[in-house]
C-alpha cells in the first residue's frame, strides 16, 4: 500500500596578488566554517525516564528558545519484549516523544526509555506535516511529502491502536529528503484489533550541503541482535534521525533509533522474545548538513 504518499579591477600587478591571497584565505575559512553547523543554534538534548515494568512516555525537552528538529529513543534493558511505538514530535515543538509498551506476552523486569531531542532556533521555512493511514488491522506504510521546495529534515510516527502488538518497521527519510517513510507490521502473534499510523515531517527550507546518509548495510542474517551506524561526513553534524528493519516479518523490533552523538545516529535491532529463523537487517540514517 502507498498511502505514500557560494575582483576589483586590477591597478598594479603586487595589490592583485594581496588581493588575491586574501581571498584565498577568506575562501578557506569559509569551506571550513560554513558546514560545521548549517542549523546556527543546534544542540542535542537527552533525557531518561524511570525504571519501571509499566508502560511510559519520555520526553526530550527542548532548551527555552528552541525548537525540535528530529529525535529518536531506546528501549534499556527489556530483551525485545518492548515496543516503542511512538516516535514523534510534540505538536507545539517543544520536545520529541517517545513511547515504549510491552509486548503481549509482557516483560517481568524493569525497563526505561532514553530520549534525544535535535532543537535549534526555528530554521528557515519550518513546517510540520501530518498524515495518516487508514485504520484497520492490516500491515500498512505512509509515505508523506514535504512542501514543493522543502526538505525533511526529522520524521516521526505513532502507531495508534496498536497495544505493543505492532512494529515500527521503518522511520525512514526518503533518499532525497523530499519526503519520509512510515512503516508498521503487526507481530508474530498478529492483532485482531484496528490500527493506524501518524507521519510526521518536519521540513524546513534545505540549508546548504544538506545530506541523507545510510549506515553500511551488512549481509543479511538471522543473528539476534544487529546494530547500524550512520556517520556524517566530516564538517557535518546530525540534524535527524531514522532508521528501519528489513526483513523481520514483525518479529524484529527495532529497540534504539537516536542520534549517538553529534555525529553519528545508532539504530539497533533486537528479535523478540522466541526468536526469527529469518534472515533480517537493519539500517540507520542521518540527516547531515
Amino acid at each position: 500500500m502507498n498511502v505514500r504518499q557560494n575582483g576589483a579591477a586590477r591597478t598594479r600587478r603586487i595589490l592583485a596578488g594581496v588581493n588575491l591571497a586574501a581571498a584565498a584565505v577568506l575562501a578557506g575559512q569559509l569551506m571550513v566554517v560554513a558546514p560545521a553547523q548549517a542549523v546556527p543554534g543546534l544542540v542535542r538534548v537527552q533525557s531518561t525516564g524511570p525504571i519501571d515494568s509499566d508502560w511510559k512516555t519520555t520526553n526530550a525537552q527542548c532548551p527555552p528558545g528552541t525548537t525540535v528538529l528530529g529525535g529518536g529513543g531506546r528501549i534499556n534493558t527489556a530483551s525485545g519484549q518492548v515496543v516503542m511505538d511512538t516516535m514523534l514530535p510534540l505538536s507545539d515543538g517543544s520536545a520529541y516523544s517517545v513511547t515504549g509498551r510491552e509486548d503481549d506476552n509482557g516483560f517481568a523486569g524493569n525497563w526505561s526509555i532514553t530520549t534525544t531531542s535535535l532543537c535549534a532556533p526555528a530554521p528557515a521555512g519550518l513546517e510540520t506535516k501530518t498524515m495518516f493511514s487508514p485504520d484497520n488491522s492490516t500491515n500498512k506504510s505512509v509515505t508523506l511529502p514535504c512542501t514543493a521546495g522543502k526538505k525533511a529534515i526529522g520524521v516521526g510516527g505513532e502507531l495508534s491502536g496498536g497495544l505493543g502488538q505492532v512494529i515500527l518497521e521503518e522511520l525512514r527519510p526518503d533518499a532525497d529528503l523530499g519526503s519520509v517513510t512510515v512503516t508498521g507490521a503487526e507481530d508474530a502473534n498478529g492483532h485482531a484489533a484496528n490500527w493506524s499510523i501518524t507521519a510526521k515531517a518536519i521540513c524546513v527550507t534545505p540549508p546548504a550541503s544538506l545530506e541523507r546518509v545510510a549506515g553500511p548495510f551488512g549481509l543479511l542474517d538471522s543473528t539476534d541482535v544487529k546494530t547500524n551506524t550512520a556517520i556524517c561526513p566530516a564538517g557535518k553534524r546530525v540534524h535527524g534521525v531514522g532508521g528501519e528493519i528489513e526483513g523481520g516479518a514483525g518479529q524484529v523490533r527495532m529497540t534504539g533509533v537516536l542520534a549517538a552523538s553529534t555525529t553519528s545516529v545508532t539504530v539497533t535491532g533486537m528479535e523478540d522474545e522466541n526468536g526469527f529463523a529469518g534472515n533480517w537487517g537493519v539500517r540507520a540514517y542521518a540527516v547531515c548538513a
